[in-house]
């Protein structure tokens, strides 16, 4: 792995919303959604994306941000990754969904969005976990970032204190 942690070169609103949600942490594996108060990060509100984690699992769409809306297409509030999402895309999302829920730490994640017919879009990620008992993951705070023409690569990491553990087995599933 190189010298610098990946998500050093993310988008300043996914640097933001990591900080408040270590600030929430604290000294626990992760903070709840009851210590989320989306007035202290107002900026970046079009940028988040609320998602509870239902038995299966299955992760449902609880809040999507405007700026997320526009760039899906539609708004999927209230329905699931899997009703919503198609292909090799949905496989990636639920890749990342179970392991965060598996793995309790914040994902970072960079790729490509939309089709390869449209002008080149790249979207950044970051998916932080939230637990009402400490122990098991039940929310999922998401950030997402849309850049046209960027020259990102493809990746995807797991964020653990101070380096980032790549996550091989999902970001080879998308290119």
């Amino acid at each position: 792995m190189a010298d610098t942690i990946p998500f050093e070169e993310a988008d300043d609103r996914l640097k933001q919303v990591y900080a408040y949600w270590q600030s929430k942490r604290a000294d626990r594996a992760m903070p709840a959604r009851r210590d989320i108060d989306p007035a202290e990060i107002a900026p970046v509100l079009p940028h988040l994306m609320v998602i509870d984690v239902e038995p299966g699992p299955r992760y449902r769409y609880r809040l999507f941000g405007t700026a997320v809306t526009n760039a899906f297409g539609m708004n999927p509030t209230g329905k699931c990754v899997d009703e919503v999402m198609v292909g090799d895309y949905k496989a990636f999302l639920l890749g990342l969904y179970n392991d965060l829920c598996a793995e309790k730490k914040p994902i970072y994640s960079t790729s490509t969005y939309g089709s390869s017919h449209e002008a080149r879009m790249w979207t950044q990620r970051l998916m932080l976990p939230l637990s009402s008992d400490g122990a098991a993951v039940d929310k999922v705070l998401a950030c997402q970032v849309f850049i046209h023409g960027s020259p990102l690569k493809t990746q995807t990491v797991r964020l653990a204190q101070d380096k980032a553990e790549p996550i091989d087995n999902i970001s080879s599933t998308l290119k």
